[in-house]
């Protein structure tokens, strides 16, 4: 069977179901926010714009815990056959190439928005120190606008990666790493995620991220040494939150260690093929996650300009094209998985 085709062999139902349903609420989240369609839609369904529009961004924590457990568990491997600069170029490389398309995309679809409307969720004109701050995943630490709103997330995972990268390259040990993460993430927790300042920049995700990899840590049956700690962590890191004790008590928070325990118990849960039909849409998705997330404000854009265009007015008519938005978000991501994301795999140093 071609590796491009849909597969049940090793893949992971809790977390390609995560991603799927995270991605979801991302593109959602979105399409309540921007534009004349999310005003209109607004007519017909408040309860559910302002509820999507305003804690859908909290999917975020999703993506953050699930990719440390991701991380954890791919890293040790890679590290031992390709060392650690080779791991975090490669990474570049497995990001990089459907993202500049995207970015490519996103400019072409703001260009005709502009000239067919202007709104301020649009953007200026970019410029070329823009572009080539995005092309290295240095725009917001740059202090440049972003030119879609999804990218921010993958700089923030280029340096959330290349933090453990290093963790585990340089410590050798999981016990080593057990000692010094709750450390990073406790800080993480009780001071950077706290203050704004600090957004652009890994550590203030890093509680997130850091509580997924601790859950990889207490499910990974290769290192019995470091499981019961693992396990052992995230209970006193539930505590913790849920007792307001050290942490102000966020819903980000205890999304994030719920997540966290859900993993140790789900992670490893494999496909059932008597749901052969119901696991092959989960991997679907899953697999073109990351090219919906990087398109979908793109198709956002050209679908508010053609409702602006023919000056449509209907609230119901707004929906509709809410609805076709989304559906175009998976279409395009489709033919950018197949087109740019995979072919792109090939393009690592060995």
């Amino acid at each position: 069977m071609p590796s491009r085709l849909i597969k049940l062999k090793n893949q992971y139902l809790f977390v390609d179901f995560l991603k799927t349903i995270a991605v979801q609420i991302i593109i959602f989240h979105h399409l309540c926010n921007y534009g004349i369609i999310s005003s209109k839609v607004h007519e017909l369904f408040p309860h559910f714009v302002e509820f999507v529009g305003s804690y859908g961004r909290y999917a975020v924590q999703i993506f953050l815990v699930s990719g440390g457990y991701l991380t954890a568990k791919s890293l040790t491997q890679t590290l031992e056959k390709f060392g650690l600069w080779k791991t975090i170029i490669n990474r570049y490389l497995r990001l990089a190439p459907t993202y500049i398309v995207a970015i490519a995309i996103t400019i072409l679809c703001a260009m005709i928005a502009r000239e067919i409307h202007y709104e301020e969720y649009i953007g200026e004109s970019e410029t070329i120190a823009q572009i080539l701050a995005h092309l290295f995943f240095l725009q917001s630490i740059l202090q440049f606008e972003s030119i879609s709103v999804g990218v921010w997330y993958v700089a923030i995972d280029w340096q959330l990666y290349i933090f453990t990268a290093c963790l585990l390259f340089f410590m050798r040990s999981f016990k080593k790493v057990l000692f010094v993460l709750p450390i990073v993430i406790t800080i993480s927790l009780v001071y950077f995620s706290q203050n704004s300042l600090f957004e652009d920049y890994f550590i203030y995700y890093m509680g997130a991220y850091g509580l997924g990899i601790i859950a990889f840590f207490a499910e990974d049956s290769s290192h019995q040494e470091t499981r019961q700690p693992a396990r052992v962590l995230l209970i006193i890191f539930l505590l913790l939150i849920l007792s307001d004790t050290f942490f102000e008590l966020r819903i980000k928070n205890v999304i994030e260690i719920v997540l966290a325990l859900l993993l140790t118990l789900y992670g490893k849960k494999a496909y059932n093929s008597k749901n052969i039909k119901w696991s092959k849409a989960c991997i679907w998705f899953s697999q073109r996650s990351y090219c919906a997330f990087l398109i979908h404000f793109s198709i956002l854009l050209i679908g508010n300009s053609i409702y602006h265009h023919f000056k449509w007015q209907s609230a119901m008519t707004g929906f509709f094209m809410m609805l076709l938005i989304w559906i175009f978000c998976w279409i395009v991501a489709h033919f950018l998985y197949h087109l740019v994301e995979f072919p792109s795999r090939k393009i690592q140093l060995n």
